[in-house]
Formats: C-alpha cells, structure tokens, sequence
C-alpha cells in the first residue's frame, strides 16, 4: 500500500505551526537547526533588461547531502546577454562561516550575505571571478500553499516546505563577470524551501514554473511522488492580479505533457506544458510552447567523481530549466483575460 501523503492546508495546520493566513516575515528565517537529515535553502533569480540573467542560491548543504553536517555552500550562476553562462559549480565554506537568524531572512555564507523582510532584499554573492550585487522589490504579494508543507508520513514528521516571498518583483543592482561590473536592471523572483527528508526517496520528479504576464502574477507545479507513495500528484497553483491573490488553491490543477525531446544525459522532457486549472469559480489555463532550454546539469556535479559512479549505478537526477511562451487564459467570474509573454519554468527529476 502506498504511504500517506498529508498537504497541510487549513486552519489546523496553520495553528500547528504558529502561522497567520499571510506569510509573517520570521518564515523567511532559518527554519531547521542545519543537522544531519535536514536541508534548507533560499534562492534567488533575476531576468535581466540587457539579456543577462543570475541564479543564487545560499544553502545550509547540497540537495544531495542533507545527511551530511552543516556544509554551507553558494552557488552563482551567471549567463551572459549571448546566453553563455558562467559559475553554476557549488562552492563549499567550513560550517562556522555560516549564520542565520530565525527571526527574518538574514543569511551569510563566508563573505556572501542576504536580507529581507518579504518586500525588499539586498544581497551580495561570490563566485570564482563572479559576483551579483542585487536589490529585489516584491511587486506581488507574498505566499505559501496553505500552511506551507507537505508531510509525508501520517506522524506529521517528515516533511517539505515552501515559503515564497517574491512571486514577481523588481531587481536592479550589478553583476560583476568578465573582469567588468555590468549595472543591471529587471525582474525577480525569491523563495525559500527547507524539510527533513531525502526528496530523491519519496519524489520522482517536478515540474515547477512561473511567470509574469499583463497585470497577473502565476506559479504552477505539480510534484509526483516515488513509488513508495504510489505515483502521487501533488499540484500548487497561485495566480494574483497585481497585488491581489485570485486563486490560491492548487487541488484542482491539472498538468497534461507531450511532445517529448531526447537528450544526450539519456534523459527526456516535453516541449509541450498544459495546466489546466478548474473549480467552481472558473477555470484558468496556462499553455507553455517553443521552450528554449537554458540550463540543464546533473545533480551529483558537486560530489566526488567516485561517489557520482556509485550513485549512477542507481540513479540519474537531472536538471532542466527553459524559456517558454506562455499563454494564460483565465475564466473567472470576476476577472477574464487572455495574455501573452515568457515564462520560466523547470523539470526536475530526482532518481
């Protein structure tokens, strides 16, 4: 039989851990103590006027090693205006190079830091010869599904969290690579995950994206669990109008792919995204074509080549990351548009 898996929506959930309806700005401090069997990270990404983009990402350990002590580790990465990307490799610092406050987003990870309170974030990341100095500004309002976790046992023990600060919000700042500080400007996106469990053991794969067309704000995903939880849909699904969140429930969200393309890691993904989103307020659709694949690498790139080989003999988890056009076609009583633009979105596969 199956294990249970339990989305902690509702007013029970919400009291179980001390939360209001709106996400307070404690939730985007340290969540976990950082020991073994724990993970934490708080990431960042800004699409850029000029073409260029930036990834951060400030974690307590690789994704991979939650068992492993406390192993603060950044990661930059940076793609050129002609799409050429530079950084990306996970760089490690000694665990008393690490702090954290549990009352707001406060991080520093050896001479890189980051600060917030929801709406406005300052941050400053290292790489090898890289560097983002970023102001983010939310422009949508903060959110979690429900109260924020996922558990997957009945004990209410074993979970996986998810906060987002910045659904959509504006950046300015500079990054610094090929020996030059560029300016910068354009949009963002922040949001912070942390549990204690290992997702490769009860997560197949995601699909996970957002996207910022007209005056609408949207987030789409849909997790499948492993088969020790029997296959398992577990759809999220936020839609805003500027500053104001329209639907918030993803239970009803559908996910229909196709098109799939071949690619050298052995692996394959759809070119072809629908979520379909339906409930007695109406329905909202969201179509992702043309997908521009703009990253893509193996999970394991930050382990010992040795420890790589013995984990291939079992598994292969990979990264996608794409550039789609979107169409959102929204049918609400109160609200009916149909907008085009970009969208981004991502297809990771755990195992």
């Amino acid at each position: 039989m199956a294990k249970q898996i339990i989305f902690a929506d509702g007013n029970d959930f919400l009291r179980r851990d001390r939360l209001a309806i709106e996400p307070a700005a404690w939730e985007d401090g340290l969540r976990t103590d950082a020991a073994p069997g724990t993970f934490e990270w708080w990431y960042f990404d800004a699409w850029l006027d000029d073409g260029s983009t930036a990834v951060i990402v400030y974690a307590t350990k690789p994704l991979r090693q939650r068992n492993d002590p406390l192993t603060p580790v950044i990661t930059l990465t940076i793609t050129r205006p002609d799409g050429s990307k530079l950084g990306a490799t996970p760089l490690l610092y000694p665990a008393d190079q690490f702090k954290a406050a549990p009352d707001r987003c406060k991080v520093n990870i050896g001479s890189s830091w980051v600060q917030g309170d929801l709406r406005h974030y300052e941050l400053h990341a290292e790489g090898k010869e890289l560097a983002a100095d970023l102001v983010f500004t939310g422009q949508a309002p903060s959110w979690r599904p429900g109260a924020g976790k996922t558990y997957f046992d009945e004990a209410l023990s074993r979970y996986f969290a998810w906060l987002v600060p910045i659904p959509y919000g504006q950046v300015e700042g500079t990054l610094t690579y090929d020996g030059k500080t560029h300016s910068v400007k354009g949009t963002g996106y922040h949001d912070h995950n942390w549990g204690n469990l290992g997702l490769e053991r009860v997560i197949s794969h995601w699909y996970w994206g957002r996207a910022h067309v007209g005056d609408f704000t949207v987030i789409f995903v849909e997790i499948e669990t492993g088969r020790s939880h029997g296959r398992q849909k577990i759809p999220i699904f936020m839609l805003a109008d500027k500053d104001r969140v329209l639907v918030d429930k993803g239970q009803s969200l559908t996910l229909k792919t196709a098109d799939f393309q071949d690619h050298p890691s052995g692996k394959s993904y759809p070119r072809s995204l629908d979520f379909h989103w339906q409930a007695s307020a109406g329905t909202v659709h969201v179509k992702l074509r043309q997908p521009r694949l703009i990253d893509t690498f193996s999970l394991l790139e930050s382990m010992p080549r040795w420890k790589q080989r013995l984990i291939r003999l079992i598994a292969n988890p990979y990264y996608f990351r794409f550039n789609a056009e979107m169409e959102l076609d929204v049918k609400l009583a109160e609200t009916q548009a149909v907008e085009h633009g970009p969208a981004l979105y991502e297809f990771m596969l755990l195992n």
